[in-house]
């Protein structure tokens, strides 16, 4: 059976170091479909707040966060340059749209049962900051997804690019590797 991989591209720069990094994996990966979204291009609005879903099933927004509402994929890739210790301002956008989950339980007592699937974390940043908030958004995101995330295992990042572009980065290429192998043995 080949799996389905939704990658959800949190960085502008369609030639920078997150888009290195997703082409090896996009070269590498075998028998998989992969399905990416980036939030910069394909325009995935905030939450509104519009108390839509306190009354109606769904989200009255109609964008791409469709396709990952479809909930069609075994495995998610979010890949994000980290901005000030943080994830991409439109990754968070894509976070605060999951507040239709929560209304949609609480005022319509109606449960969104998304099926199990793997989740993996790809980071890149060149200042001295720590990604510790980008980590715990990136938690919450596969947390609603219902993404099993583990962070010794499913997670890489380059932290040093100011210094040390992706494509140099000797660390950087091996863990890619072994992500590849991960995938291509799930």
């Amino acid at each position: 059976m080949t799996k389905k991989i939704l990658i959800i591209n949190g960085s502008l720069n369609k030639h920078g170091n997150v888009a290195y990094i997703l082409n090896l994996l996009n070269e590498n990966l075998n028998d998989v479909l992969i399905e990416e979204i980036n939030p910069y291009y394909d325009n995935i609005k905030p939450c509104l707040d519009c108390k839509y879903c306190w009354k109606i099933k769904g989200c009255v927004i109609e964008d791409s966060m469709a396709q990952i509402w479809a909930d069609d994929y075994q495995i998610v890739i979010l890949a994000s340059p980290v901005y000030y210790s943080n994830l991409t301002p439109p990754m968070l956008n894509i976070l605060s749209r999951f507040n239709m989950l929560y209304c949609n339980k609480h005022f319509l007592n109606i449960e969104h049962d998304f099926k199990e699937k793997q989740g993996f974390l790809l980071l890149c940043g060149g200042g001295n900051g720590s990604p510790r908030y980008a980590i715990e958004m990136a938690r919450l995101i596969f947390k609603y997804l219902n993404a099993d995330f583990d962070l010794e295992n499913n997670y890489i990042c380059s932290l040093n690019t100011d210094n040390i572009p992706v494509n140099q980065d000797e660390y950087l290429s091996k863990e890619v590797r072994t992500l590849i192998k991960k995938i291509n043995h799930k």
